[in-house]
């Protein structure tokens, strides 16, 4: 819960400057759709519709997602993995600006939030 409200504000920081966040005028639709949570169809909340990532972040997101599934939310691998992923596009000179800062975002969440161990093999807490 603690990572999800981490992810919340950190994202909520990410929204454009001209997006509307108020609700729609009574008997109306918005005039354009709210703008994603954070990047992609993989990073950020939610990935219900499991499309192919976008660009090289969404597929670090993606992975990590599936690795959640495997070894449970969480999981200290999974999330070396993700930082490891998010470094590579950081320090790459390739990478895009935009995709760099948002790489930048991800990887301080997740280099800031504990980690779990699976369990049995001193099941506890961690830091990477």
């Amino acid at each position: 819960m603690r990572r999800l409200f981490l992810l919340s504000a950190l994202l909520g920081l990410l929204v454009p400057a001209g997006a509307s966040l108020a609700a729609p005028p009574v008997g109306g639709e918005p005039a354009t759709p709210p703008a994603p949570l954070f990047h992609g169809h993989w990073c950020g909340a939610g990935d219900a519709n499991r499309a192919a990532p976008v660009d090289a972040l969404d597929a670090a997101c993606r992975a990590h997602d599936l690795c959640y599934e495997r070894m449970g939310r969480g999981a200290c691998a999974c999330d070396r993995a993700f930082l490891k992923a998010t470094g590579r596009l950081i320090a790459s000179p390739g990478t895009d600006e935009s995709l760099r800062g948002k790489a930048a975002t991800a990887n301080s969440l997740f280099s800031a939030t504990p980690c779990v161990e699976p369990k049995g093999k001193g099941a506890r807490a961690a830091r990477r």
